[in-house]
């Protein structure tokens, strides 16, 4: 029942969270500032988004340790992904928010393997249901619930340990 109350809770347009990219990542840089993650991330950028990035972009000559890297930098990044994922195209505040967090702390082939699992346990699509993170198609399917669904979605989501 409280999982439920605090899914209820989220759909509240007042609890919404930021609608553009540029406070959204304010707020992420900053929470990872202030958190002990042992070091895994380094303004909320881990190494393996900081390898995507300077192999997308090798020409920024971007540092090769996370630890190195600035906060304009880590933002940066963090832009980057907010765009190549298609964030801004989510329709529901709380799936946006999720999903942002778990790939902030996860590997995106994880990510992408969770995500795929969740939107197949909620279609209930066969095992060999498969599309890409941040795809127009992953993007759709997340857009595609009802709002009265949404929250339970949001438990599926909430079973990912990460």
């Amino acid at each position: 029942m409280g999982k439920l109350f605090f899914v209820l809770f989220l759909l509240i347009p007042g609890s919404a969270i930021a609608y553009n990219s540029e406070e959204f990542i304010n707020r992420t840089v900053e929470y990872e500032i202030k958190s002990d993650n042992t070091h895994i991330n380094h303004y909320a950028v881990s190494q393996e988004k900081l390898d995507i990035y300077r192999n997308a972009h090798p020409h920024y000559n971007f540092p090769k340790k996370i630890k190195n890297l600035n906060r304009k930098q880590a933002e940066q990044i963090l832009n980057y992904f907010w765009d190549n994922y298609r964030f801004s195209d989510y329709k529901y505040d709380e799936i946006q928010e999720k999903i942002w967090d778990m790939m902030i702390h996860m590997p995106m082939t994880e990510l992408e393997n969770k995500i795929n699992d969740c939107i197949r346990k909620y279609y209930k699509f066969d095992n060999d249901f498969y599309t890409p993170f941040g795809s127009v198609a992953s993007v759709s399917l997340l857009n595609s619930m009802a709002p009265k669904n949404i929250p339970n979605f949001y438990l599926i989501l909430n079973e990912i340990q990460y």
